[in-house]
């Protein structure tokens, strides 16, 4: 129910330093909820949109978060071809599961009705960081809503500068100081979601970090309960009404279930709320629609409750029995659940009508579809009941684990002959393989988003296709959560990947999920660490990764290691920890309840690193090393230093001498602002003929230098000129070829012949360059200087047609095309 109103208000509060404000009634005024949250020049609109109807047949909550990233919000305008927003980016989406996994859980259970929340980003300074502000608008648009969010959420983020830990730092700030980039969401009451890289950061220090964000989350729930007081709307689901409904309506509900069945029971609903006329209100409008939600939770509590206890008595010791079931394959698991509560369905026996009537005063013989959902319903309650029980209280795993126990861990390298590096990973039932391929500078991710990174050159990406899990389905591109998976293991590794100037490649990872039942982005972690290491990338250190678990009840808990199957979907908390030896570089988290105090996230976290040192040394025993030679598929990079005022002679007249490098030497070749020339080769011989040409291109000649393979580029009565380099002639005098006399340079040395010369003198004030013949190139052979003169005895007479030059100039030369120095183009016959 969208009435637009005139609700206006406004509430700040002061985190780190800086002002976040939010304000409602101004814009988006017919969505359910909305609010303008700023901060500094960063302005995000979030709204928030629920049906008032619950979703027919769905059996999980329609929650869709969604995060625009509109260019013009930092004045830009998209790059490609069509210029305008296409689909969400990558950080567009993880911010949106970031909204997403703290906020689902936050709702009434059973609650089905179809919500949406969707962030805006209106403006962006570049400076304050949007994702903050995305989260924290969502969870106040849903709190101003009339919908039964259980919030409010609220969101920092914690920077370590200078051995300092910082709440919200600005993007720069966050970009120059890579120790911790934390995020945590929670409310005021407990945490419910981390998510962090960091460059090999302490446990202790981490948990310090979550203390601090914890205070700040505090302020900013409180500033969302002050908006919701001054401009909240009435909630659909409302705790006053539905005790009144349960009071005047309970008693009823159960009588008439008892009587005539749970289908019965929906009757009452209609008796119970009336009719609205053409005289009614926007209240009474309200009032009937809170009493309807109310009287459907009160309707849903009574009907499960009236079927969990028939259920348990008669089927519990079957159900206890099932859990020892993790334990088999997943076939044999899945067809003993099938039998068991196919056979629940069909004989338990309910003390009430389970169907319509086979004749006059007989009882039902069949159960109806509501009875029959209703039985499965208490049969997997009573089921989860039982799972937690044995795990937190009795101390005993569905699979027969201990709570420490890793499975069984099987780890190999160099499993794809033709890619640059590859690692087989598998722990369990999951198993992933990581292929790494390197590439050119070129090669990089360009991003084109409302951040401060502009290009990539570590990629991981993940796919999770359905025969992994034993399913079929569509394969159409990375979903949501693949896309979530394959960031969080590329920000586990990004720390320990060697910087471009020590390792100028391109780093792409996919991880392919093989197989899946238990943490698949740690496996991620662990099968690209081993990529890493095959292809010979200098990694800083090898990286692990575990899925770690939390069941609690009451008092009684257990933290497990390498969670799987019930363990994840059943569990309090579960989180994933990457990391090396030294530290953590990756965390991710999501808790479910309030009780996860300070003491129990420390042992889990202590029992992670103790998780991941294991796995490491079961790693290293397949490479205990990063390799010393790159992959023979792999391409070499080789780098150049030169003077930045030459780039422009290695480059040439559009491009024409380093397109005609490439092709010579069969080689890619990059230039840096600074002079870097990053030479990209299949094999060393041709970086090594390509450096050489590079050199020679870029080198000043000096007396002494050689010059192998130079070509005659003109020819005169006194003297040859001959190509040096690309750019830069000398002269070869006639009285230089040999330890004679010669009468005409042709008589010996013609255009176009290949010779070795020597440089015997540099005079840079004229732009000159004077040589001496080592040998000419003649059908492949050489000849000596010494043949060429006795040549030059027999050759005809020829007749002067130029003057000789003057007798000072006779041991120089002229540099051609600007002396030496790439400035002029050669004068040619």
């Amino acid at each position: 129910m969208a009435i637009a109103t005139e609700r206006r208000a406004d509430v700040s509060v002061t985190i780190g330093g800086r002002d976040i404000t939010f304000e409602t009634g101004k814009l988006a005024k017919q969505a359910d909820g909305s609010v303008i949250v700023r901060s500094g020049e960063t302005m995000v609109l979030a709204t928030a949109q629920g049906r008032m109807e619950p979703r027919e047949g769905a059996d999980f909550f329609p929650l869709t978060v969604d995060v625009e990233e509109r260019m013009y919000a930092a004045g830009k305008i998209p790059g490609g071809f069509f210029k305008r927003e296409g689909r969400p980016t990558e950080r567009a989406i993880l911010t949106a599961r970031m909204i997403d996994r703290p906020i689902r859980p936050l709702w009434p259970k059973g609650y089905k009705n179809e919500t949406q929340v969707i962030c805006t980003v209106l403006s962006a300074d570049l400076i304050t960081a949007h994702d903050i502000l995305c989260i924290n608008g969502a969870s106040a648009a849903l709190m101003l809503s009339p919908m039964p969010f259980l919030g409010p959420v609220g969101a920092v983020r914690i920077a370590i500068i200078d051995d300092e830990l910082v709440v919200n730092p600005t993007l720069p700030e966050v970009d120059e100081h890579k120790e911790l980039d934390l995020i945590v969401v929670g409310t005021p009451d407990a945490l419910t979601m981390v998510e962090a890289g960091a460059n090999q950061v302490a446990e202790e220090r981490l948990l310090e970090a979550l203390d601090l964000a914890h205070s700040e989350i505090r302020k900013i729930c409180e500033a969302q309960l002050d908006l919701q007081r001054q401009a909240g709307k009435a909630k659909w689901l409302d705790s006053n009404v539905t005790e009144e409904v349960e009071r005047e309506f309970g008693e009823t509900i159960r009588e008439r279930i008892e009587a005539e069945g749970l289908r019965a029971a929906d009757a009452v609903i209609e008796e119970a709320l009336g009719e609205l006329s053409m005289d009614s209100t926007e209240d009474d409008v309200l009032r009937q629609l809170q009493r309807k939600m109310s009287l459907a939770t009160v309707l849903e509590q009574t009907r499960l409750e009236l079927v969990v206890q028939p259920v348990r008595e008669q089927f519990e010791a079957d159900l206890r029995a099932l859990t020892d079931a993790e334990q088999d394959s997943k076939e044999l698991k899945s067809a003993k659940r099938q039998l068991l509560f196919d056979r629940i369905i069909d004989t338990v026996t309910l003390p009430f009508p389970v169907g319509p009537s086979v004749g006059e005063g007989e009882p039902a013989t069949a159960k109806d579809s509501i009875t029959k959902t209703y039985v499965k319903k208490a049969a997997e309650a009573i089921y989860k009941e039982l799972v937690r029980r044995k795990i937190a209280v009795e101390k005993h795993r569905p699979d027969g684990r201990t709570p420490e126990e890793i499975r069984p861990i099987e780890c190999e390298v160099g499993v794809s002959p033709r890619v640059h590096g590859s690692g087989l990973f598998t722990r369990g039932q999951t198993q992933i393989m990581s292929l790494l391929t390197l590439g050119t500078a070129k090669e990089g991710q360009r991003i084109d988003d409302l951040s401060l990174e502009t290009d990539r050159r570590f990629m991981h990406h993940y796919n999770f296709p359905p025969y992994s899990v034993g399913e079929t389905g569509m394969m159409r591109g990375p979903k949501r959560r693949d896309i979530g998976h394959g960031a969080l293991a590329q920000r586990s590794l990004e720390p320990v990947i060697p910087p471009a100037d020590e390792f100028p490649y391109t780093i792409r990872i996919v991880s392919e999920t093989l197989e899946s039942n238990g943490s698949s982005s740690m496996g991620s972690v662990c099968g690209s660490t081993l990529a890493l290491m095959d292809a010979g990338v200098p990694i800083k250190a090898p990286v692990s990764g575990i899925a770690m678990g939390l069941v609690k009840e009451g008092d009684d808990y257990v933290i497990l290691t390498d969670i799987q199957g019930a363990e994840d979907h059943l569990g309090d908390m579960d989180f994933k920890v990457a990391g090396t030896r030294d530290g953590i570089t990756g965390l991710q988290m999501d808790i479910k309840i309030t009780g996860v105090t300070r003491e129990i996230m420390q042992a889990a976290l202590e029992q992670a690193k103790q998780a991941r040192e294991i796995i490491l040394d079961k790693m290293l025993e397949a490479i205990p090393e990063v390799r010393t030679e790159l992959n023979e598929n792999a391409p070499r990079i080789s780098t150049v230093k030169i003077d930045p005022e030459k780039i422009g002679m290695v480059i040439g007249k559009g491009g024409e001498t380093i397109r005609g490098l490439e092709a010579d030497h069969e080689v890619q070749i990059d230039i840096e602002e600074d002079g870097t020339i990053l030479i990209y080769a299949t094999d060393g011989t041709k970086a090594r003929s390509a450096i050489e040409a590079v050199e020679s291109l870029t080198k000043e000649p000096e007396v002494g230098d050689e010059f192998r393979n130079a070509k005659v580029v003109k020819t005169t009565q006194f003297g040859a000129f001959v190509e040096l380099k690309k750019g830069t002639d000398g002269l070869l005098h006639v009285s230089n070829v040999g330890p004679g006399r010669v009468g005409h340079i042709e008589d010996v040395i013609n255009r176009g012949d290949i010779l070795d010369v020597l440089v015997q003198e540099v005079d840079k004030a004229r732009g000159r360059i004077g040589l001496k013949l080592i040998q000419k190139h003649e059908n492949g052979n050489t000849v000596s200087p010494e043949e060429l003169i006795e040549r030059a005895k027999d050759a005809p007479p020829r007749e002067r047609t130029e003057e000789r030059p003057r007798e000072g100039d006779r041991r120089g030369g002229r540099g051609g095309r600007g002396g030496g120095r790439g400035g002029r183009d050669r004068e040619r016959n």
